[in-house]
């Protein structure tokens, strides 16, 4: 069988691996493989795959992933059933609901393999039979065999398939009949089985058809689509890949009709506006903009979509051309135009647009979830077709631009947060039928004939009439147009003076003037009218889009007022005289008609009017309104504000107190306002203890107190806890571990002789020794004429003594170096330089030292030559070949140095040239051969001097140095340093200082970890360093809080300690607190509490990072807290900040891809372009290796010597120095000088990019690019369990192990490792069956002749007397035992290997070269927990992810740092500050979750220093433009985080109501809310002051509503249980009031109960329409599924309760929301008149003439100052603040608001129960919490559900965690109650704890019984 056929369908079939992209584009290339001549292989291996698929697979697939978890925790109890029947899974090709792989047990992962492998399978014989007519036959048979087969998953593929062949326009007429012959013949049986009925439908309407475009286009619904093209959606936080993303694509279009529908956006009436929707999609591309700082993405533009809605709705029209215009006229960020408009997506100009900007993602809207039946803007058709248009369109970019497809739907956007679904399709659609669908889009585009004579004039008269404004401009042109092409010309004179006064307002009028009253009679537009001002709309939208003018577009995006419009008509309708209106208005209308032809008299509109009335085209309502009456009640009224007073409240909201702004509300005390506060059922009138939050975490010490009684068995607890330390930290702290293999030194000290000794040291010590210069060897000697003492004469007589003693030593030893070598064949010249080489380092005396050396030099000069004189070398020679070069080159380095050569050029020429194989060497050539071949080990020179405050081998460089002494000042510190430059070993010092500190004996030094992993490996440490000083608090246990010196945390476990009132006395003994890894603070959800315990510490700080890209602004920022502190704390003055910047990596980092076999080198200016390095710059991290800096050197100069374009018009810049020029006056390359030479090519670089010379940069890329280069393939067409073998060995041969291969899937990481494993164990057995066969029969025979021996020896005992048998029968065991141990005493290491362990060719490991005793003990301790592991490690490889308990994690960690594990496959468990040293870190499979922050950090633990010489990061299967998306992304910046929250702010109250010293816990409180990182913001710096004290001020109210705090800010009644689910906000706010109104008591079940909480404690949507949810629910119920899937509806009272709640958050929150706007409009003048991305001002003065029409607007129906909070863009859609809140949900935001208010969940705490998006869409929740609660099955999770294998375990942990606190809560109270002396409230706790607590006892026993290794932690 071809070997290669099996590999590459293995490739094409690895669903875990091979993306459905990479599948598509290598099933339809060309390949060899597709031959006739393989036919028979093909047909042989196909049967084979389709053979494996078991018909009963899917029953037995569930029952073993549960057994098997059982098994694996050795647990007695008995699993619960969760198999179900084989209809478990039929709507596994809904588009929401795809098949995922279960990756928890073998059985499940092959089934869903076999299913998904059978899809492509038939794909991929489908592709052939199209291209290859000998496989007709194989995807025929191959068809009918999965139609026939058992499995009904196997018969919907085929089914699917048939549907998908027939949607493709066959015109073959044998084909259809081959595809109806593998139909069942029983089609319309209706005993059929329920789930193949909708692909029967499907394929019966395709035969159906006819063969014509039309009827093709037309049969496409949308359920043939989902049938025939599913896909899988997963709602995601994707900020960084927006953040990081060098450029993305938005959809305009779809962008547009989703604002367009936006709640708020009213485009239905009066013809709708323009204005708000691009002001809604301006904040949106302002939001994105800020991602990343800079203008990453495109907005696209297709006629082919807009053609689809264009009839529909005119306005859309309109707002389309205005938003393409305006963006492209006034949003140009960054200089180059990023709005771009195509006639399709199949338009050759966009293919090559999109290969110039090679697009990460899109971003666009499917439509899916608009209502169909009632669009309101689009009808149903025009929906469908959209929805069905942009899947094609979504499917097209995935497959054929491939890129990523993120949707706009249910979009959650911040500053901080991008959340929305990424979608994945599963099968390509044809691009052939692509094309003939779109080409079948109507494309009827209105052409404008130009007329320049006509447009001169009217661009010359608007100059003139109203300053350069293009709109004016337009309508002339629209006008014109309108009279010319209207028949009905008695209406057109009607309409165009409006039309020229509505545009006269537009330009005349403020726009805060244009805020109207919403309440005017409605008025009515006969049809024929209504068609005529959507035909005017339609003109103006083509005069956009064809018109080239020089007039001022800047207020082009308010064409179109449609409420403005209707009111006009009204105002002239109602008036009983004639309106006049403003001067300058008059004039532009008379002066605009007068150029139209229009006359023009002072009664013109109110005639208008009139006669419009009497054609009856409008009709005007007769209900009339009194708005001065409603103006004059709604001043009137004051809101009531409860006054809730204690030092710390009035200290932080003294600047409102002061401010002329609280005239809008009214104070109250508590006491009087009893109506407006909501009474529960219990009014709480105390605080119901919950206890500390600290003690809730479970106490080690105390544990081990309880459990041993006995003293004896604590102390032996206590020492196998501190064993586990001693083990740990020795892994962390040994130096044997040190990589020095080919490392090249510069002189070192040697011991000589004694009359050598003065010649030696000034040898050592010349700073030129290794350069090879001219040395003057003055040796003057001088009559000794001071006479020695005795004890000098003895000193020097001993060490004379001990060096000939050394001397006589090493002849010995050179003695018998030579013996050896002697014994090891000539030719073998590999074994007899490692013979050397191991000898060598015990040779000091550089005489002998200089011949053992000499001695290898003309080996290594044998070896080479036998290499160089071969044809053709194995890729493993050519690795030894590379290495040994460099070998060969290390040791004449040495040789030099010792025998002091002063012309080296002229002593060693022979052996450089025969090194670089150069018969004529000179200078050039050989730096060249440096820098490319020795590279990153060029000799470097140590800079620093030895420093006694660390360690003696450790020499500081200059920034540690200044670290050092910040430390001993004790100042603040921010380092941003590279990975493994050696931060976290000098933050120790830190530590060190605190313990010394003689002046606070008891200070404390808190390290915070951002994981438990790194909190246990630096506590190791610290254990190994200073002793058992240290304390653990992570969220799972503690140890030793109170009593450390050391406090090892995690940022959420210290802000309890500084949170807890009980803690006050032990946070003010902190002295230092050490932050690693603070760019965490701008990561997801959860991250701002680092910036908060920053804030909260009252200490110097030190923070740690190797990516953060402002770090400057992160020192200023602490600067400013410092200066708080001192003016707070009264000191003398503020505390110092430090900031080091050091951006010089020691060890390189060499980039690869991985591909057969082989290393290809990735330069990393290789993967650019012009324009991504133009616009984006170079990252400032960003660094060359010499062999890059050679290479780019090069390619300047070719690329600049051809085109003779010069660098830089500055000729005072001297041009690259050759070599020979630079390098001149060494003969080695020294490191730190090839960083200057590195310098110099890099600022020519840059200062190309500085000119822009994008033709010049793009050759210069091309020509050090080897990516696109044929002579390899990638990705490799194997397997991925393939190539990672291959990939593994390729590591072994080139000396590159060990290695961290990273990916985001936990079952791969063991399936590889499992993989690498069972290779090494057949080439174990193999070699057994062959190479050591004779020798294991030898030693077995020898063991069989021994047990023969023993039998003789047992029957000659037994001839004895019974009593002497029975008088030594003990001491003949003895013997016999003893004999034993002889006879297995005798067998040699290797021989004991070869029959009973394992060979050194079966293994990675380096047993050799470890430490037996400590790898003897982690296996032990890992054997009992994971024996598969164990087995593993045994072989050299490991795996590494969340599920490993603390022993299996440390043990693989452990062991890798020992370099007895030589290589891992891990999740990002290992990427994050873990002390990991290793040559290699590979990337495996692309991911999203694969980030250009993960990349840095994972990449990082490559060429540690002090470890690596140099790091390697290889990329296998990883697309190139994810791997130059990761490579060339800027380090990101650190994001800053709103400062408080409603539950954070009532932490802050309880620690100062309880706090013993409250100036203290006030000031800490006051500096948290008063210097957040935000605040460093100028633009933001008010916004911010002004939201954090108004949201406090309402926050109390609020709480003081809700019964959580009295009139004193003191908590009550169950605030304690609220505060203490903080992680949950705000669910814990509605979860309290829910138990305050007893919601919980009513509830009789507890399934009931269950969805209340999943309702409010899980957030996971689904992107799934009505209907599909109504068919899907229909047929699980039918098919008696596990899992629900979705969260039932919500009981009546339920939702009753959550109404009533919701209401008082709108009402308290949204006069929150007007006093924080009304402040900022009186801080901010006019900002809320300009647009937020463009900048354009709409700011006019309101200078009307009185009495006038605009005059009446402004003063008496200007509604602007009635909602202050509406900004003024949103008023044409005639919003007001009370129906912004009635339509609030967290989605809609502050969009529509005059300021960018954050308005979060955490700050604002609505709860959208229907998680609502801002078209007030619905979406159906994932109920897997409650599904988990019924079934206990992870696997029906994953199956059904759609959880991602990696998440189950923290979402469901995160629920039992919400369980268990309100639990534990409860438990308390009741405690607390039943010790009162009255216990009233006992009835109320005492059923809602015995509920809560059933529940949380069900789901904690299915949850370990599921998770056992949870149980283990």
């Amino acid at each position: 069988m071809n070997e290669n056929i099996e590999n590459f369908l293995n490739y094409l079939l690895d669903t875990e691996a091979t993306s459905e992209i990479a599948f598509n584009e290598n099933i339809h290339k060309n390949n060899e493989l597709f031959h006739s001549r393989y036919l028979k292989d093909w047909e042989f291996l196909v049967n084979h795959k389709l053979q494996q698929v078991h018909p009963d697979i899917f029953v037995s697939t569930l029952s073993n992933v549960d057994s098997g978890q059982k098994s694996e925790s050795n647990d007695s109890e008995e699993e619960s059933s969760t198999s179900s029947s084989d209809d478990d899974e039929k709507v596994e090709d809904k588009k929401t609901f795809p098949m995922v792989h279960s990756l928890h047990s073998k059985e499940s992962t092959e089934y869903f393999d076999a299913v998904h492998q059978c899809r492509r399978l038939l794909q991929l014989l489908r592709c052939c039979q199209q291209h290859y007519h000998h496989f007709v036959d194989l995807y025929f048979q191959s068809l009918d065999q999965c139609i026939k087969h058992e499995n009904e998953k196997i018969v919907i593929v085929a089914l699917q398939q048939i549907a998908s062949h027939l949607s493709e326009n066959i015109d073959d007429n044998n084909e259809r009949k081959r595809l109806i012959h593998c139909l069942p013949s029983n089609m319309s049986d209706p005993t059929i089985n329920p789930l193949y009925q909708p692909f029967f439908d499907t394929i019966q309407l395709l035969l159906s058809r006819n063969n014509t475009e039309q009827a093709m286009i037309s049969l496409i619904s949308l359920n043939d689509i989902d049938i025939l093209y599913p896909y899988r959606a997963r709602f995601l936080d994707v900020r960084r890949e927006f953040r990081d993303s060098t450029h993305y694509f938005i959809d305009g279009d779809s962008l547009l009709l989703s604002i367009a529908h936006h709640t708020n956006v009213d485009l239905k009436s009066y013809y709708g506006n323009t204005l708000h929707v691009i002001f809604i999609i301006e904040r949106i591309l302002l939001t994105l903009f800020n991602q990343s700082h800079q203008c990453n993405y495109t907005l696209l533009f297709f006629d082919c979509h807009y053609e689809l809605y264009r009839q529909e709705t005119s306005i859309l029209g309109l707002l389309r051309s205005c938003l393409i215009v305006h963006l492209s006229k006034n949003a140009d960020k960054c200089g180059i135009t990023k709005v771009q408009q195509f006639s399709s997506w199949l338009d050759d100009k966009y293919s090559e647009f999109v290969r110039d900007e090679k697009p990460l993602f899109i971003f666009y809207h499917d439509m899916a979830n608009f209502d169909m039946e009632n669009g309101s803007l689009l009808s149903e058709n025009a929906l469908k077709q959209l929805t069905i248009i942009y899947c094609l369109f979504g499917n097209y970019h995935q497959n054929i631009i491939k890129c990523h497809l993120y949707l706009m739907n249910k979009l959650i956007l911040t500053e901080t947060t991008v959340q929305c679904f990424e979608i994945q399709f599963k099968r390509q659609f044809p691009t052939s039928l692509l094309k003939k669908i779109i080409e079948l889009v109507p494309n009827q585009l209105i052409t404008i004939t130009k007329n320049q004579k006509d447009q001169n004039e009217y661009e010359k008269f608007c100059q003139n009439i109203c300053q350069d404004d293009i709109r004016l401009f337009l309508y002339l042109k629209a006008i014109a147009k309108f009279i010319n092409n209207t028949k009905d010309q008695e209406l057109v004179q009607l309409l165009c003076p409006l039309f020229i006064l509505h545009v006269a307002l537009l330009i005349r009028l403020s726009l805060l003037d244009r805020h109207l009253p919403s309440s005017f009679p409605s008025i009515t537009f006969s049809p024929m009218l209504s068609q005529m001002i959507a035909q005017f709309q339609q003109y103006l939208s083509s005069n956009l889009s064809s018109q080239v003018s020089s007039l001022s577009w800047s207020k082009v995006a308010d064409l179109f007022d449609g409420h403005l419009f209707a009111f006009t008509l009204y105002r002239l309708s109602s008036s009983s005289s004639n309106i006049r209106f403003d001067s300058k208005t008059y004039e532009i209308v008379r002066e605009s008609l007068s150029i139209l032809n229009i006359p023009f008299s002072d009664d013109l509109f109110q005639n208008v009017v009139n006669q419009m009335i009497q054609l009856n085209v409008v009709d005007f309502s007769r209900s009339t309104f009194e708005q001065s009456s409603i103006i004059v009640k709604r001043i009137e009224t004051h809101r009531k504000i409860t006054k809730i007073s204690n030092r710390f409240i009035n200290t932080l909201l003294q600047p409102i107190f002061s401010s002329n702004n609280t005239s809008t509300f009214e104070w109250v005390t508590p006491n009087d306002i009893p109506a407006t506060r909501y009474e529960g059922r219990h009014h709480w009138h105390v605080y119901k203890e919950v206890g500390d939050e600290v003690s809730r975490i479970r106490d080690d010490d105390e544990q081990y107190t309880q459990r041993k009684k006995n003293p004896r068995f604590r102390g032996q607890q206590k020492q196998q806890y501190y064993t586990y330390f001693t083990l740990y930290g020795k892994s962390l702290t040994s130096r044997d571990i040190k990589d020095n293999q080919m490392q090249i030194f510069l002189p070192t000290t040697f011991t000589s002789l004694p009359n050598n000794e003065e010649n030696s040291i000034e040898r050592s010590d010349s700073p030129s020794s290794a350069s090879g210069s001219k040395k003057k060897q003055q040796h003057k000697k001088q009559p000794n004429k001071i006479q020695l003492k005795k004890s000098e004469i003895i000193i020097k007589e001993n060490t004379e003594r001990k060096m000939n003693k050394c001397m006589d030593d090493e002849t010995h030893e050179r003695t018998n170096v030579e013996v050896r070598l002697k014994q090891i064949p000539t030719d073998n010249y590999s074994d007899a330089i490692d013979l050397i080489d191991e000898r060598l380092p015990n040779f000091k005396t550089s005489t002998i030292r200089l011949e053992l050396l000499k001695r290898k030099f003309d080996l290594q000069q044998k070896y080479l030559r036998s290499l160089k004189k071969k044809h053709s070398l194995t890729i493993e020679e050519k690795s030894k070949l590379e290495l040994l070069q460099i070998e060969f080159f290390a040791t004449m380095t040495e040789i030099v140095h010792l025998e002091n050569v002063e012309d080296v050029f002229a002593e060693k020429r022979k052996y450089m040239e025969e090194l670089v194989d150069d018969s004529v060497l000179d200078r050039e050539k050989w730096y060249r051969f440096q820098m490319e071949k020795i590279n990153s080990r060029l000799p470097r020179r140590e800079q620093g001097i030895r420093d006694s405050r660390v360690a003696a081998d450790f020499i500081p460089d200059g920034w540690q140095v200044e670290f050092l002494n910040a430390v001993d000042a004790e100042q603040s510190i921010i380092i941003v340093a590279p990975t493994a430059s050696g931060k976290t070993y000098a933050s120790y010092y830190a530590m060190k200082h605190v313990l010394e500190n003689e002046d606070n004996p008891n200070g404390i030094c808190v390290y915070v970890a951002p994981t438990k992993a790194l909190v246990n490996q630096v506590a190791a440490t610290i254990y190994s360093k200073f002793g058992p000083i240290f304390g653990l608090f992570t969220r799972d246990y503690r140890v030793k809080v109170d009593e450390c010196r050391i406090l090892v945390t995690v940022p959420h476990c210290l802000e309890i300690l500084l949170l807890s009132p009980n803690y006050q006395r032990w946070c003010q003994r902190i002295q230092y607190c050490i932050f690693d890894e603070i760019h965490c603070m701008s990561g997801e959800l959860g991250s701002d509490v680092w910036e908060k315990t920053m804030l909260l510490i009252n200490c110097p700080m030190i923070g740690l990072s190797a990516t953060v890209n402002n770090g400057k602004d992160l020192c200023q920022w602490i600067q400013h807290v410092e200066k708080q502190r001192s003016e707070l704390y009264e000191t003398l003055e503020p505390r110092q900040v430090c900031f080091i910047l050091h951006h010089e990596r020691l060890a390189d980092l060499n980039k690869y891809l991985y591909s057969n076999r082989q290393l290809h080198p990735i330069h990393p200016i290789g993967l650019m372009n012009a324009k991504q390095i133009i616009t984006r710059g170079l990252p400032k991290d960003f660094s060359l290796s010499p062999n890059e800096t050679l290479r780019l050197k090069d390619a300047m100069q070719n690329v600049l010597g051809q085109t003779g374009e010069p660098v830089c018009e500055d000729t005072s810049r001297k041009p690259i120095p050759t070599l020979s020029e630079y390098f001149s006056t060494d003969w080695i390359i020294e490191r730190c000088k090839c960083n200057n030479y590195s310098s110099l090519v890099s600022d020519q670089f840059n200062q190309l990019i500085t000119n822009q010379q994008n033709s010049t940069i793009d050759s210069i890329v091309q020509s050090i690019n080897s990516v696109g280069s044929n002579d390899f393939s990638y990705p490799e067409q194997k397997s991925i369990s393939t190539v990672i073998v291959e990939f593994v060995l390729t590591l072994k041969e080139k000396n590159l192990l060990p290695c961290i291969t990273f990916m985001d899937n936990r079952r791969l990481c063991e399936k590889l490792a499992e993989s690498v494993t069972q290779y090494l164990e057949e080439v174990e057995n193999e070699l057994r069956r062959t190479k050591y066969k004779r020798q294991i029969e030898v030693l077995e025979e020898r063991l069989t002749q021994f047990e023969k021996a023993q039998k003789s020896a047992k029957g000659k005992k037994k001839v004895r007397t019974p009593d002497k048998c029975s008088n030594s029968k003990s001491s003949e065991l003895k013997e016999m035992e003893e004999e034993d141990d002889r006879v297995q005493y005798q067998l040699s290491g290797h021989e004991q290997n070869l029959l009973y362990g394992i060979l050194d060719e079966g293994t990675l490991a380096n047993r050799r070269g470890c430490d037996q005793e400590l790898v003897s003990k982690l296996l032990k301790r890992a054997a009992r927990y994971n024996q598969r592991l164990v087995q593993y490690m045994k072989r050299g490889v490991a795996y590494h992810h969340a599920e490993l308990n603390n022993k299996e994690r440390t043990a693989v960690e452990a062991l890798f740092r020992n370099r007895y594990v030589q290589i891992i496959f891990s999740t990002s468990t290992l990427a994050l500050g873990i002390h990991m040293p290793t040559k290699t870190v590979a990337f495996v499979k692309d991911s999203i979750f694969l980030d250009a922050l993960q990349y840095r950090q994972s990449s990082g633990r490559a060429g540690r220093r002090g470890f690596d010489i140099q790091g390697h990061v290889v990329f296998i299967n990883i697309p190139i433009s994810k791997i130059c998306h990761l490579t060339i992304s800027a380090i990101p910046d650190i994001h800053s985080h709103f400062p408080t929250s409603v539950t954070f702010f009532m932490r802050l109250l309880h620690l100062y109501s309880n706090a013993k010293n409250k100036k203290d816990a006030m000031n800490r409180s006051l500096i948290t809310l008063e210097c957040p990182f935000i605040k460093q913001s100028r633009i933001k710096y008010h916004l911010i002051d002004v939201q954090t004290r108004y949201h406090c001020l309402h926050t109390l109210d609020f709480l003081h509503r809700l019964n959580l705090i009295n009139g004193e800010g003191d908590l009550i009644g169950l605030a304690g249980l609220l505060t203490h689910l903080h992680y949950f906000e705000p669910a814990n706010i509605l979860l309290v009031y829910l138990m305050d109104t007893q919601l919980f008591h009513e509830l009789n079940h507890d399934i009931d109960i269950v969805n209340v909480l999943a309702r409010l404690f899980t957030n996971i949507p689904w992107l799934v329409t009505h209907k599909q949810f109504e068919n899907l629910v229909s047929k699980r119920r039918q098919q008696m599924f596990n899992s629900k899937l979705f969260l039932s509806k919500m009981l009546i009272n339920f939702s009753e309760r959550v109404q009533t709640y919701n209401s008082i958050v709108k009402d308290v929150y949204g006069f929150y929301i007007e006093n924080v706007i009304r402040h900022l409009r009186s801080l901010i003048d006019n900002q809320e008149q300009i647009l937020p991305f463009s900048n354009i001002s709409f700011s006019q003065l309101s200078d009307y003439d009185n009495g006038t029409f605009e005059y009446t607007l402004h003063h008496h129906y200007s509604q602007q100052t009635l909602n202050p909070s509406i900004s003024p863009f949103s008023a044409p859609s005639g919003l007001t603040h009370e129906k912004f809140m009635s339509n609030y949900n967290p989605t809609v935001g502050s969009w529509d608001l005059a300021y960018d208010v954050d308005l979060s969940t955490r700050i604002v705490p609505f709860i959208d129960i229907d998680i609502r998006d801002h078209t007030n869409s619905a979406y159906y929740l994932n109920s897997y919490a409650v599904d988990f609660f019924n079934h206990g099955s992870e696997a029906s999770l994953i199956l059904e559900n759609q959880i991602n294998p990696g998440e189950t375990n923290n979402l469901l942990l995160d629920f039992l965690m919400m369980l268990s606190s309100i639990k534990t809560s409860l438990e308390i109270i009741i405690r607390n109650e039943n010790e009162q002396a009255t216990t009233n409230d006992i009835q109320f706790f005492q059923p809602l704890f015995e509920k809560i607590s059933n529940i949380k006892e069900i789901f904690a026993e299915k949850f370990y019984k599921a998770y056992p290794y949870a149980r283990r932690r």
